[in-house]
């Protein structure tokens, strides 16, 4: 697959084609990086670390399942501390 040479990060699509075709095979990397330029082309993206991804993920559960009072409970079950917490939830409200 071809991209234009004027893409910033022309090498970094291009391995991440070739990993994909590799994982996925042929067919599925090229329906893969087609949908990403589909959806994402033209756009300056910034990819988060897994860590950060990971990291929003969790935060956001633990929003959903706070009732108002099961700070230790949710610090207990996602392995942070109540003061923790306490930060996710109140940086979300």
């Amino acid at each position: 697959m071809a991209l234009p040479k004027r893409t910033e990060n022309y090498e970094a699509l291009q391995s991440l084609f070739q990993r994909l075709c590799n994982d996925f095979g042929q067919s599925s990397g090229k329906k893969i990086i087609e949908t990403i330029i589909f959806e994402l082309g033209g756009l300056r993206v910034s990819i988060p670390t897994s860590k950060d991804f990971y990291r929003v993920e969790r935060d956001r559960r633990i929003c959903n399942r706070f009732n108002g009072t099961n700070y230790t409970e949710l610090a207990i079950m996602f392995g942070l501390s109540v003061n923790m917490v306490r930060k996710i939830v109140n940086r979300k409200e």
